[in-house]
């Protein structure tokens, strides 16, 4: 997976400021790798799917941060569902500080989160901007404090309560901290 950005050294200070082991531009989200790459011309930054550049990376061990899902934004997650061959979840997370409602649906590797705007915030943008897909992460692990640029704890799309680190850009990438299991029930 792929963070195209016009500012590298920006976004690897946010990933380093939560406490996510960043080496050589990359982060290890188990179970995926997350490269961070500039962008080629005045390409907004974006997520996007593929495979990272080779080379050597830590293997994750527990509590390591670890991405636990990752928010698609689309306007309608009842055909994304069924494009994708999964059934789209009955229940639906409010995702106030995106704007959106989520629909958690399980995928072979990692969970998607679908995120349809539920008002004009920061999904809309998101699609207005860049369209249908990779917009979010919803992460475990990591540190935010009430020091950290992010919006008071709140309900996500994933159905966990977290804080969103507040984007660069109104259409984001988001990083979304979710709260430790235990400090949500």
């Amino acid at each position: 997976m792929y963070w195209r950005t016009g500012d590298p050294t920006r976004v690897l200070a946010v990933l380093k400021s939560i406490g996510l082991p960043v080496s050589d531009g990359r982060v290890l989200l188990w179970p995926v790798l997350l490269s961070v790459a500039a962008a080629e011309g005045s390409d907004p930054d974006r997520l996007e799917m593929g495979d990272p550049v080779p080379g050597p990376m830590a293997v994750s061990t527990p509590g390591d941060p670890r991405l636990v899902a990752l928010g698609w934004a689309t306007v309608d997650a009842e055909r994304l569902a069924a494009s994708l061959g999964k059934p789209l979840a009955h229940e639906a997370h409010e995702d106030p500080a995106l704007g959106a409602v989520g629909y958690v649906i399980a995928s072979a590797t990692l969970p998607l989160v679908l995120l349809e705007p539920a008002t004009e915030g920061r999904i809309a943008a998101a699609l207005a901007r860049l369209g249908e897909g990779p917009v979010a992460l919803y992460l475990d692990g990591v540190t935010v404090d009430t020091a950290d640029d992010a919006t008071p704890r709140g309900r996500t799309g994933t159905g966990r309560a977290g804080r969103l680190i507040r984007p660069a850009r109104p259409w984001g990438p988001f990083i979304v901290a979710l709260q430790p299991l235990a400090a949500t029930r």
